[in-house]
């Protein structure tokens, strides 16, 4: 299985948030989506001039999400409720 790295920053900081073990490219973009979910709801933060980088196992990045960004459907806002 395919291992990504995920990494936060702003421009000016950098933080590396781990590694997962994903099936594909779209599992890691719906990881991403879910962290920058959590992030946005975490109180006391400002997390709006952040994004969240993936990487696959070779450095190649898979996409760059800005935390701010908020999905036009998916679980959380989808009328239709969870998948």
């Amino acid at each position: 299985m395919p291992q990504y790295g995920f990494h936060l920053t702003n421009g000016q900081s950098c933080s590396d948030a781990g590694k997962l073990d994903l099936l594909d490219d779209e599992a890691a973009r719906i990881e991403a989506d879910l962290t920058a979910y959590d992030l946005r709801e975490a109180p006391g933060e400002d997390w709006s001039e952040w994004i969240i980088e993936v990487t696959d196992e070779k450095g190649q990045r898979v996409i760059t999400l800005p935390i701010g960004h908020r999905p036009k459907s998916g679980p959380v806002d989808d009328p239709k409720g969870p998948r």
